[in-house]
């Protein structure tokens, strides 16, 4: 794939996608008061691979001497990591892959990418399918993507091209706000549902004894006594773990840990370190299968007030699931279901006498994010606690809680001090079950 970018290409990689981000974020900076806007006061925000994206440019502006093109970053169950990216040998037998589906046989490099230019680009996008490649993500092609033993395992370098001269003072942090759901990918864990042999027969095969294997797998509580529902909580929190809530969590304890440091060298307080953490605990409040599960996403849900009827209905106990457009009536969508507005409603009002109503929760999280967003970095920087977490719990109630005082998080702490002990057979078993739900293979 280098190759044939030949030996005058100005900047060579295969991650251009985040150049073109970083590219688009010089431009907004340099224009944006010609909308009304404020250059010195841009925040990005990304969920899910946005959030990928996001952590990629908060780490290149971590290391780089020039400033960053935005003063402040928001990582929504999204960060660098776990199965999310992908060695250049292995990209490489990808586009090897491509250049035999079109039939490609050029001798140069150069030439077989110019002949792959001049087929259409709805076809090149059909060929992922044919190829069965799925997702699309970031390459460690040494370049662009490089490992690192900073500690955060790769640093960013996306190229200048005289888009920025402006140099970053000492102690100038990107305010970052990082969190994620409890249950990220539980959608995911009940296509799996695995039982125990399944489960036991992948770790012992991707871990170096039966020993270490079986102490991962005790972590999760996957155990032969376990029944049916606490293997299938289990698979949730493993699945979960390394494709999405290790991640964020090692992309926080970096930052903090980096950032405490520097701040040790320069004479200042270390636990000022901009860095904001919060966890989703509530669950869906419509009808479906995700009802009163904190999935993958569910914090959209309230964030930018998209579902405020919906909203102000599941508050006096009128659940509906989402109704497509050919649908009549809520009612169908209710049948579509396999679930009636009276066969919740008595859980869900008794949730919100409990807790915060699901219109009060919305203000809560757009009141956080708002706060975050327009805030001096300043008083960002006073109001960040590297101990604390904050927590939307089952009861939509916001709560502060201690990364090494709360059970919960000592809990999920130690299990998390068993995994790292061998991640990478870890990313080896989660390779091969989530490739197998998805009849495909990951690298």
């Amino acid at each position: 794939m280098l190759a044939a970018q030949g030996n005058n290409a100005p900047l060579k990689g295969v991650n251009f996608g985040l150049r073109d981000q970083k590219i688009a974020l010089m431009w907004v900076k340099r224009n944006v008061a010609a909308f009304g806007g404020d250059g010195a006061k841009i925040t990005i925000m990304g969920h899910s691979a946005g959030g990928i994206s996001c952590h990629a440019h908060v780490l290149e502006a971590e290391m780089e001497t020039k400033a960053a093109p935005f003063r402040k970053a928001v990582l929504q169950s999204g960060a660098w990591g776990g199965l999310n990216f992908r060695s250049l040998a292995k990209a490489d037998e990808r586009w090897a892959d491509l250049y035999r589906l079109w039939s490609v046989e050029a001798d140069s490099p150069v030439e077989r990418l110019n002949m792959l230019k001049r087929i259409p680009t709805q076809d090149l996008l059909e060929s992922m399918k044919e190829l069965n490649w799925g997702l699309s993500i970031l390459v460690i092609d040494g370049l662009t993507v490089r490992e690192s033993d900073a500690g955060c395992d790769v640093s960013i370098h996306l190229g200048d091209a005289d888009l920025n001269n402006e140099v970053k003072t000492s102690d100038e942090n990107v305010q970052v706000m990082i969190g994620a759901t409890a249950t990220e990918v539980s959608g995911f864990a009940r296509m799996a549902r695995y039982d125990y042999a399944k489960l036991h027969a992948a770790f012992t095969a991707c871990y170096p004894s039966r020993t270490a294997a079986e102490n991962v797998l005790q972590a999760y509580n996957i155990l032969p006594t376990s029944s049916e529902e606490e293997l299938f909580d289990a698979q949730v929190q493993f699945f979960s773990d390394p494709t999405i809530v290790h991640p964020v969590h090692r992309a926080g304890e970096f930052l903090k840990a980096y950032r405490g440091k520097q701040a040790s060298l320069r004479g200042q307080d270390p636990t000022r370190v901009g860095v904001h953490s919060y966890h989703i605990e509530f669950g869906n409040p419509f009808l479906g299968p995700d009802h009163g599960i904190a999935h993958h996403g569910v914090e959209l849900i309230y964030i930018f007030d998209a579902f405020h009827d919906a909203l102000e209905k599941a508050d006096r106990g009128v659940l509906e699931g989402y109704v497509e457009p050919e649908q009549e009536s809520a009612k169908d969508a209710h049948s579509v279901l396999g679930s009636t507005v009276e066969e919740v409603e008595a859980v869900d009002v008794n949730t919100v006498q409990d807790g915060r109503s699901n219109i009060e929760l919305s203000h809560d999280l757009q009141d956080m994010f708002i706060q975050f967003i327009v805030e001096d970095v300043q008083d960002s920087e006073k109001r960040t606690n590297m101990e604390k977490i904050t927590t939307y719990g089952r009861d939509r109630v916001a709560r502060t809680e201690s990364w090494t005082g709360s059970e919960n998080w000592v809990s999920r702490r130690k299990r998390y001090d068993v995994i790292e002990k061998d991640m990478d057979s870890l990313l080896a078993v989660s390779r091969k079950l989530v490739g197998d739900v998805l009849n495909q293979p990951l690298e």
